[in-house]
């Protein structure tokens, strides 16, 4: 049976909370990923994806959108772009790992047969799962990493 540890990527690039949301990008794109473990002080205490920072910056635009139109008289409606109050602008930039993070943490452990593995991903919806030991991570595995197995043939319980 081909297993969690005999599969993961070990080189496991991580982020911290405190990394601002134009650092992350930057960081992915340059390291060619779409997601990271994020560790404090070494712990694991999140995970993050390009999903995650599309999702928390739509929900923001969606909101203050809402809040321009709450502020925008009907005499002026269309006429002047309205300009939202300086603390609620400030709240809306200076995001970090901390605010786009998902923390309920989907891992296994490097035993976890690469069928559990599967059906963690498809069952919820997810990109890539940590692979763990007690707050070690110790590997990742994509969704691409089981297409890898399956285009080499690799994928065969025995």
């Amino acid at each position: 049976m081909i297993r969690a540890g005999d599969v993961m990527q070990a080189s496991v690039l991580t982020v911290s909370p405190g990394m601002s949301l134009t650092e992350l990008e930057d960081f992915l794109v340059s390291k060619r990923i779409t997601g990271a473990p994020v560790v404090e002080r070494g712990v694991l205490i999140g995970i993050v994806s390009r999903s995650d920072i599309v999702r928390l910056l739509s929900l923001e635009r969606s909101l203050s959108g809402l809040i321009a139109e709450g502020l925008e008289s009907p005499e002026t409606a269309g006429t002047n772009p309205v300009r939202l109050p300086e603390p609620l602008t400030r709240a809306l930039t200076g995001r970090t790992v901390r605010d786009a993070m998902v923390v309920e943490l989907v891992t296994v452990s490097p035993d976890t047969a690469v069928t559990e593995v599967a059906r963690l991903l498809v069952a919820r919806h997810i990109h890539r799962v940590l692979v763990t030991e007690g707050e070690t991570v110790r590997g990742v595995i994509s969704t691409l990493d089981l297409v890898r197995l399956v285009a080499e043939d690799r994928l065969r319980e025995v």
